[in-house]
């Protein structure tokens, strides 16, 4: 299972990393790498990143519960477990928005 995510997310990045070059070649973006700027907005947008990165792997996960449940016949056991999956997906994705809600109220309340 955890191999199965890191696969994903790796070919997500690279697919992202090689979409971005195509479209500047010969640059680098800073869509991905910030260098420059205020603390903040390099907090902020490293954190963004990460969050974004999170909610993306969440859903997947969420999604993939969803076919199996559709997929596992009436097997009450195979049901219960893919249930458990997707409540926790979606208990997940209510974390990863509270965190980030927190972390940009800690980072202007610091910073400010």
């Amino acid at each position: 299972m955890k191999k199965s995510l890191y696969a994903v997310a790796w070919v997500t990045l690279t697919a992202l990393n090689q979409a971005n070059a195509a479209i500047n070649p010969g640059t680098v973006s800073n869509q991905w790498i910030v260098t420059t700027g205020r603390a903040d907005e390099v907090v902020q947008r490293y954190v963004s990143n990460i969050l974004g990165f999170l909610y993306l792997i969440a859903v997947l996960y969420w999604l993939w519960g969803w076919f199996n449940i559709l997929t596992a016949g009436w097997d009450e056991d195979k049901v219960k477990t893919w249930k458990t999956i997707i409540i926790n997906a979606l208990i997940w994705i209510v974390v990863i928005f509270l965190v980030g809600t927190i972390v940009e109220l800690l980072i202007k309340a610091i910073l400010a």
